[in-house]
């Protein structure tokens, strides 16, 4: 199935919501935006002129891709849900529920599914149920035990350019990105310092990241990011994490993800581990607590 049309592509998934619910009723951009204030209403209303300046097809192709999106029973893409995340959704439920909401789904989430029973009773799943089969609230139960994740493939995959090449990694990477992003800037706050202080932050990050961090730091570069760096350090300094490098990371990404919406780094969190990917959403959660309140003092 092919994304999104790219003017509500970026939208969060409320958005795209809203966007279609507009498109049923045939509302104007500018009636958009009386009915839904704020960002949230400019956003739509750009999406809808974009769409108003499309050909007849193009508006059809995208209502039948955002009521695809809408009407899935998970979200497209859940296979790629790191475990741990899936693990959560169907642990608390009753072992009928879980059968009956993971059958005819990918081999990776009946693969979870597997393990949580066999662990209660030693029974895997029966193989003898398939999509047709499942009964009429089987679907309406899938969306509530997933309800919160995000596609990770389209319709409705994130497309953002930091977001985007993240989620196609596999987990091990994902994880390994953000401490190499945590490692690169420890070593852009160490420039112009002495040659045995970064020897000394290299050895603390161990020899995979050494490099990273050395290279860094003999980059040349504005003194604004190095001071941006610095602060970034500092504060991540002060809660004594365990893992710098992936502490440091998570909160570089949440920044670089600002642009990209909740919804990019909520796909990022799912390719994570739920511990790392919670950090990264509470670090994306606090950056722009701190853009809007840098915001409202300056005005």
């Amino acid at each position: 199935m092919p994304p999104v049309h790219p003017a509500v592509a970026a939208l969060p998934l409320t958005e795209k919501g809203l966007v279609l619910g507009a498109l049923l009723v045939r509302m104007s951009p500018e009636t958009f935006l009386t009915r839904f204030a704020g960002a949230a209403g400019a956003r739509g209303r750009s999406a809808l002129e974009a769409l108003a300046a499309e050909t007849r097809s193009a508006r059809a192709a995208t209502l039948a891709e955002l009521i695809a999106l809408v009407r899935a029973p998970v979200p497209p893409g859940l296979e790629r849900v790191h475990p741990g995340w899936l693990r959560e959704r169907l642990a608390p439920e009753p072992s009928p529920v879980i059968r009956l909401v993971v059958a005819g789904l990918p081999a990776e989430v009946r693969r979870v599914a597997e393990e949580i029973l066999r662990e209660r009773a030693g029974e895997p799943i029966g193989g003898e149920e398939s999509l047709a089969g499942r009964a009429a609230g089987a679907a309406e139960l899938g969306r509530h035990v997933f309800a919160g994740l995000v596609p990770l493939s389209p319709p409705g995959a994130p497309s953002g350019p930091v977001a985007t090449p993240l989620v196609s990694l596999p987990f091990a990477t994902v994880s390994e990105a953000i401490e190499r992003r945590g490692a690169e800037t420890l070593g852009i706050s160490l420039r112009g310092a002495p040659a045995a202080v970064v020897a000394r932050a290299a050895a603390s990050v161990g020899d995979g990241l050494a490099r990273v961090l050395m290279d860094a730091a003999a980059r040349p570069g504005a003194l604004e990011e190095r001071d941006a760096a610095r602060r970034m350090v500092e504060r991540v300094a002060a809660e004594k994490p365990t893992d710098l490098a992936a502490n440091l990371g998570a909160r570089a990404l949440a920044l670089a993800l600002m642009p990209e919406g909740r919804d990019a780094a909520q796909a990022v969190a799912q390719r994570l581990a739920p511990a790392l990917g919670r950090r990264l959403l509470a670090f994306f959660d606090e950056a722009g607590f701190d853009q809007a309140s840098a915001a409202e003092a300056g005005s």
